[in-house]
């Protein structure tokens, strides 16, 4: 099956982007991963930059062509970037250690698989309908699913930041896992931070997506989720794919001044990739040393 790819990521309202993506893939699978560091914890950013670099490094080490167990890869890459940003806090004398959530999704053998810790999240779309999306842990999700409040409620609740898990810190992260689905001709696999999602109706999007092809799509979701924060809104950061033939677009794509760009994979056979936004900071460019180091240390290509 053929499939069209989209990513961007925008520092919203924020002084600093949080939020890291990366993707890679193979001849036979493709991996797409989103982190968003933790407000209210020290540096959230080397935490999401943490989860990707060790997610996407296990896949490339691990995937011949494909992931002979998915759910060993997923839990396995998540608790050893929990670790790994753990670490990181030990060698800095840090006074808590960065945290950050995640959500990562494997695409072979035309099945989808995600997996996900807080509030990032995975939305399942065929060319009419949500089918599903990941369950936020979260205060807000918790009140939700008890009934205490709505949907229409729940993006504008006072405690929607208040996360109960996510990777870094004491306490190890719970990883919920899909058991995988089969892709359909048209179905839309989109990946968002709050800073993204919580701007839009479950309607919303799909009604976009229904027009636009996916890059035109989530740019004009960027663009609209930005406009309505108002100058004061979080990181966003999407990543998206449409399976098969994408929607034919209404305007050139090259007059629309993206940052981000689409890529076209036909049966898997794209050249593989990732790239997460450009580091600045020294102290981020140390912490990509000392994930390298550890992760040669637990020698993660067996």
């Amino acid at each position: 099956m053929k499939f069209t790819i989209y990513k961007e990521s925008r520092i919203g309202g924020r002084q600093a982007n949080q939020d890291r993506l990366g993707y890679a893939d193979t001849p036979a699978a493709i991996l797409m991963v989103l982190a968003d560091g933790m407000g209210g914890h020290a540096r959230g950013d080397i935490a999401a930059q943490i989860l990707v670099d060790v997610v996407v490094d296990r896949f490339r080490k691990e995937a011949r062509p494909d992931i002979e167990s998915v759910t060993t890869f997923m839990l396995d890459s998540i608790h050893f970037a929990h670790e790994t940003i753990n670490e990181y806090a030990v060698k800095f004398q840090m006074p808590e250690a960065p945290r950050t959530t995640c959500v990562v999704c494997l695409i072979q053998r035309n099945r989808a698989y995600w997996a996900h810790a807080g509030d990032s999240r995975l939305y399942h779309f065929s060319r009419d309908r949500l089918i599903s999306r990941t369950r936020d842990h979260s205060a807000v999700q918790a009140l939700l699913d008890g009934g205490y409040i709505t949907e229409a409620e729940a993006n504008s609740h006072p405690e929607r930041n208040l996360l109960l898990n996510g990777l870094g810190g004491d306490v190890v992260p719970k990883v919920d896992l899909s058991s995988g689905v089969v892709l359909q001709e048209g179905d839309v696999l989109l990946m968002g931070s709050d800073g993204f999602w919580s701007e839009f109706s479950d309607d919303e999007m799909l009604a976009t997506l229904r027009v636009y092809p996916i890059g035109q799509a989530l740019a004009q979701l960027l663009d609209h989720a930005e406009y309505r924060a108002g100058g004061q809104g979080d990181n966003l950061t999407v990543i998206g794919l449409r399976c098969g033939e994408d929607i034919q677009p209404t305007r050139d794509l090259g007059d629309l001044g993206l940052d981000g760009f689409t890529t076209e994979l036909n049966d898997l056979s794209g050249k593989s990739g990732e790239s997460p936004p450009p580091l600045s900071d020294d102290d981020i460019d140390q912490a990509i040393e000392d994930i390298q180091n550890a992760l040669n240390k637990y020698k993660l290509d067996k």
